[in-house]
């Protein structure tokens, strides 16, 4: 599960403005949707057509949050979540194919990723201060988390809750609504950030592609690599910022729904695709996998991941997928007299 929090920061590169009276100039808007915050980016001759452009986007991100949060009562998501147990509930076509594809990759990470697990983000308090989650509550969470506590039909786009289970959107809303702003400007330039997942259309004018960087696993605002995106999204799952300290207890906001306690690794993973909704599902399974587990199954299923991994040393342990290293990502940290220099892993080809 992911709740907003993506060690990922765009910057735009510079387009060169050969004739300032036809040339496209970058406009920008940025606002607070599904709960966190999101940055847009478009280039237009005509600052009108710019804007027309961002409120395209603002308009579909906002409809997607309308139809996703679990924090609106009158979404689609949350009338699943709200509707009798044992009673047929129908849903719209989109929803249906974004289900099709949840059920799906639940079952390709072997419940890694699992977005039924809204019972237990309850019992952790992940959308609060955080609570040390006792014995009994997880016993009680865990009997209504679940995919398989969901029987789902693509065919009538039908779904049945045989226990009192809730769907959480935290690890694909995001990648959800994004795919739909893809769909809906196919041929503009334009970047999104929405917290921290990076998706981008058509490059800027006179660029290739969008120079995106991602960052320490510890520390969002520290550059470490940097990608040249040409097309596709962009997705992290990391820790620190976004967990929780409780009564002195680390409380991680990423839950590994196989046990119902947060996942232990501390470092970050990134998932690069052409879809927006497949890394953001994976950089939460991926995560909850682990390195070690994580790049196997990347690599065995044709994933782009990367693992930041820092080490008590001081030293940051990058490993990637031989998928990943094809997109070149380049080493943006400049070695300091108080920090030790990265060392890099050659697990699947990682830099060298």
């Amino acid at each position: 599960m992911k709740t907003g929090f993506f060690l990922v920061a765009a910057s735009v590169a510079a387009a060169l403005w050969l004739d300032t009276a036809v040339s496209r100039k970058p406009v920008e808007r940025s606002m607070y949707l599904m709960g966190t915050r999101a940055h847009l980016i478009t280039y237009a001759a005509k600052r009108d057509e710019g804007i027309e452009a961002l409120e395209v986007m603002f308009q579909v991100l906002n409809s997607a949050e309308h139809h996703l949060s679990t924090w609106r009562d009158d979404s689609a998501v949350s009338a699943i979540n709200h509707h009798a147990i044992g009673v047929p509930h129908r849903v719209d076509p989109g929803l249906c194919d974004t289900l099709a594809s949840l059920y799906q990759w639940h079952k390709t990470t072997s419940g890694t990723f699992d977005p039924a697990i809204g019972r237990l983000v309850e019992a952790w308090d992940l959308r609060g201060r955080g609570r040390l989650a006792s014995d009994i509550d997880l016993v009680h969470a865990k009997h209504l988390s679940g995919l398989q506590y969901l029987e789902f039909s693509h065919k009538t786009c039908s779904i049945l809750r045989t226990r009192d289970v809730a769907l959480d959107a935290g690890g694909f809303g995001k990648g959800d609504a994004l795919d739909r702003v893809a769909r809906a400007l196919p041929e503009v330039p334009w970047l999104i950030d929405l917290g921290g997942q990076i998706t981008v259309g058509a490059p800027p004018p006179t660029q290739i592609g969008w120079e995106v960087s991602i960052a320490h696993p510890l520390n969002r605002a520290e550059p470490w690599l940097q990608i040249l995106m040409k097309n596709g999204s962009l997705a992290t799952s990391a820790g620190s910022e976004r967990d929780l300290n409780v009564e002195g207890h680390r409380v991680g906001h990423i839950l590994d729904p196989r046990t119902g306690q947060p996942a232990t690794f501390m470092g970050s993973v990134t998932v690069q695709h052409q879809s927006s909704l497949v890394p953001d599902i994976l950089s939460t399974a991926l995560y909850v996998m682990g390195p070690e587990e994580g790049l196997l199954w990347a690599e065995e299923h044709g994933i782009n991941a990367c693992y930041l991994i820092p080490q008590a040393s001081g030293l940051v342990d990058i490993k990637m997928t031989s998928g990943f290293k094809a997109l070149e990502p380049q080493l943006t940290h400049t070695a300091t007299i108080d920090r030790p220099t990265l060392s890099f892993n050659n697990h699947f080809g990682a830099l060298q």
